[in-house]
């Protein structure tokens, strides 16, 4: 008798329907922690009977239904006051504890109501026991804090920004408090990434650490000699008389080669390493300092979106013994360069009337933002006009003979070269660089709890200003 193809294939359909379901069911038996066994909803017999091998937890009272069996399994202690349903997976309690006492509540045992929570978590436990990962030694079971953590470094913030940190290996334990502090009260929720510059190479242990103290990527740029060291215009023995003499004044950083350099670096060469053209916006970070507020929203996004490229936390004034001849040479320069200064602009923040030689006279105020802390554009620096400032400044070669620093440098050319709606004074972060801090106040911060601030307030920068 011959059979039909169709036939065939509806038998063929047929065994594997079957087949698939015997797999399931044995799939989930199989994953389970505990074996089938009958939900029981009774004390089999009085608690106190000498034949009875099992002690009630105390304060339950004893009831029983004599009509039925006792259980046969026993697992996991007295299977007839915690048991668990194979299918459900839910525990049932007997109708003997106190809770359940009057009550006739129906179970939904055995039903298969609840088939495809069953199966997810059937699912989740075979995931568990075939596993393609590399398996956990028992040593690392035991020690977890000797072995690494794989970390997620994928940006959450939405801006081409980094914060930026100029160090040297020396500086590693104030790198790693400026790190953290700042990783708490804002990074962890943007995983930025952290540029570090140095003029040396950077050690392994400087590596190791705060790529592990960051929460998003690190970059480790070596600053090249042209950029960190005299150039061919400077005469370094007159440079060196210069640096010995405010040193012998007792002129702060007078004496220090270093010094210089750092501040030329700013001034003119950090946004020129060619790891930040990648970057639209830079938080400079210094080694040490602290954040006393947590930062809820993003401050390169909020700067963008409100049309500002620069913003600040402290204003102070400078040590006019090292910026002698700064104002005269910028005046110079904007004399010659009337384009670049901006009819908006924020001159009136850094100047002040006086006289000289008895005749009134326009002179700098030493005002500056304090650039230990800024956010800003790249494209500041790399425009055409602060170019030129920059060029003009650097062939004087005061920044050795004199000491000009970075912020008296940036906070002129921004004063006078772009308008004053693009700077912003950032006056609800908490910021310390010892020895001066700013504290918002309460008025300021906005939400209550979001700052800790010291109590020694007669320091810290209470007016707001």
């Amino acid at each position: 008798m011959a059979i039909s193809q169709g036939r065939v294939s509806r038998m063929i359909l047929i065994f594997a329907a079957v087949w698939l379901i015997l797999a399931s069911l044995w799939l989930i038996y199989w994953s389970s922690p505990v074996a089938f066994h009958p939900v029981v909803k009774y004390f089999p017999k009085p608690f106190g009977d000498v034949t009875d091998p099992f002690v009630p937890p105390p304060g339950i009272a004893a009831t029983r239904n004599p009509t039925i069996p006792p259980p046969t399994t026993r697992r996991f202690g007295d299977p007839r006051w915690r048991l668990k349903n194979k299918v459900s997976g839910v525990i049932q309690r007997p109708d003997g504890f106190p809770e359940n006492q009057g009550k006739n509540k129906p179970t939904n045992a055995g039903t298969g109501s609840n088939i495809l929570p069953a199966l997810a978590k059937a699912a989740g436990r075979i995931k568990d026991k075939i596993s393609f990962s590399e398996p956990i030694s028992e040593d690392q079971k035991l020690r977890p804090w000797r072995y690494p953590v794989k970390v997620d470094r994928t940006q959450l913030g939405t801006e081409k920004a980094t914060l930026l940190m100029l160090a040297r290996n020396t500086d590693l334990y104030a790198v790693r408090e400026a790190m953290r502090r700042l990783e708490d009260r804002f990074n962890h929720k943007f995983r930025y990434p952290w540029t570090f510059m140095n003029d040396e190479a950077f050690s392994e242990e400087f590596i190791a650490i705060t790529t592990g103290i960051a929460s998003g990527k690190t970059e480790y740029v070596r600053v090249p000699k042209e950029h960190w060291g005299f150039p061919s215009w400077v005469n370094q023995t007159l440079a060196e008389l210069k640096m010995k003499k405010m040193a012998a004044d007792n002129v702060i950083y007078g004496g220090s080669l270093s010094y210089r350099h750092m501040c030329r670096f700013f001034s003119g060469f950090f946004f020129r390493q060619p790891v930040m053209q990648q970057y639209e916006w830079y938080w400079r970070v210094e080694p040490g300092v602290n954040f006393y507020c947590d930062q809820h929203y993003d401050p390169f996004k909020w700067l963008r979106e409100n049309g500002k490229s620069y913003g600040f936390t402290v204003t102070l004034h400078d040590f006019r013994e090292t910026i002698a001849s700064l104002w005269e040479t910028t005046e110079k320069f904007f004399y010659e360069n009337p384009e670049y200064v901006d009819p908006n602009n924020m001159r009136g923040f850094v100047v002040e009337n006086t006289t000289r030689d008895g005749k009134p006279y326009i002179d700098y105020n030493t005002c500056h933002f304090w650039t230990n802390f800024e956010i800003g554009k790249v494209s500041l620096w790399t425009s055409e006009k602060y170019l030129k400032y920059f060029d003009y400044l650097d062939k004087t070669g005061n920044f050795f003979y004199e000491r000009w620093g970075d912020a008296p440098v940036h906070s002129v050319a921004l004063t006078h070269m772009w308008d004053k709606s693009e700077i912003h004074f950032f006056n609800d972060i908490g910021y310390e660089h010892s020895p001066f801090r700013r504290c918002p106040q309460a008025h300021e911060h906005g939400n209550a709890g979001r700052c800790l601030c010291p109590l020694d307030v007669s320091v810290v920068d209470d007016n707001g200003v």
